[in-house]
């Protein structure tokens, strides 16, 4: 009997959880790689060979298919369900996917650029069919890569997941960017670049379309941010043109990463507007956050919820602009 997931709210914190018995079963060791003998997971959404979507895995380069133990299933219907006005839980249905590269042994920084965009390009196309369903309110991409990072997998992989309500955080970067454009009348994140760019000490890369800087109060060290100049609440809609360029921004910052910290665990996922047809997100601005894992939280970051970092983000960008190892 399928397990169902469910999200339960906590009244205290206003933070939400989701209870899903069935990622238990991912836990178990395989002998074999799951992804290299692909024919063993579920049917491929979509299959690219060189750039080139195909319908054969016969050759494929990048293929998408739903994660054989899913966050949520699409077939789950939504319910409510309230123990008590301080109990509240909810079933709902949503996607949970996996982007796969074929190169077992290769990360996306030894990927080239055409590849990288591939996999961007999976992602842009698997967004814009995900974001159809009433249930997705919200779609996060990610990729979780080394054991530090929380990837089950050795094989290179990222994911994608919808939920149906907007976390705690993220609506915080939502209010507060909309505060901020109906205060200033601009949008926090274009402010935010223009001051980096000016500022300099911070900026680690950038090419036509892209700016990638370590934050002025980052949650992670060396974590940098990487924005579009261009002003834009949808990631989505971006253009060959800046999907090529955003595939060199992955490329630069993941091998920096390589050379500096010697190829740490590293995370990275996108922030972009919310899938509503009902509420315009145009004061948002959309941005992937990159990390490398090089530290564990302990006490004080976990019970103040604020990070001790031992270096500053303007030595982090100068080492990482240099590429100079420490």
């Amino acid at each position: 009997m399928k397990k169902e997931s469910e999200l339960r709210y906590d009244l205290l914190t206003d933070d939400w959880v989701v209870i899903a018995p069935q990622r238990r079963k991912k836990s178990k060791t395989e002998k074999t790689c799951p992804f290299c003998n692909i024919g063993t997971q579920r049917k491929p959404v979509l299959i690219f060979n060189k750039g080139q979507k195909v319908h054969d895995l016969k050759e494929w380069t990048t293929v998408v298919f739903p994660n054989k133990y899913p966050v949520f299933y699409p077939d789950t219907k939504t319910k409510e369900e309230n123990e008590d006005r301080f109990r509240l839980k909810i079933k709902s249905g949503g996607f949970h996917e996996v982007v796969v590269t074929r190169e077992h042994n290769k990360p996306l920084s030894h990927l080239s650029l055409d590849r990288i965009e591939e996999v961007i390009k999976c992602y842009q196309e698997r967004y814009f069919e995900l974001s159809k369903y009433d249930f997705v309110k919200y779609i996060l991409i990610f990729q979780n890569y080394g054991k530090e990072a929380g990837a089950s997998q050795e094989h290179p992989h990222s994911q994608i997941l919808t939920s149906p309500l907007i976390d705690k955080e993220f609506k915080t970067i939502l209010s507060n960017s909309q505060k901020y454009f109906k205060e200033n009348k601009q949008c926090l994140q274009c402010k935010i670049n223009k001051t980096e760019k000016r500022n300099k000490k911070r900026i680690v890369f950038e090419n036509e379309d892209f700016i990638a800087f370590c934050p002025f109060a980052p949650k992670f060290i060396f974590q940098v941010i990487v924005s579009p100049k261009k002003h834009s609440a949808c990631f989505e809609i971006i253009s060959e043109r800046e999907r090529k360029n955003l595939a060199g921004m992955f490329k630069e910052i993941l091998l920096r990463y390589e050379i500096v910290l010697g190829k740490p665990a590293y995370n990275f996922y996108l922030h972009t507007a919310p899938c509503s047809e009902s509420e315009c997100f145009s004061y948002f601005h959309w941005y992937w956050n990159f990390f490398p894992r090089l530290s564990k939280l302990a006490g004080f970051e976990m019970g103040a919820n604020i990070e001790i970092l031992t270096m500053s983000p303007e030595e982090q960008a100068m080492l990482l602009r240099k590429k100079k190892h420490v």
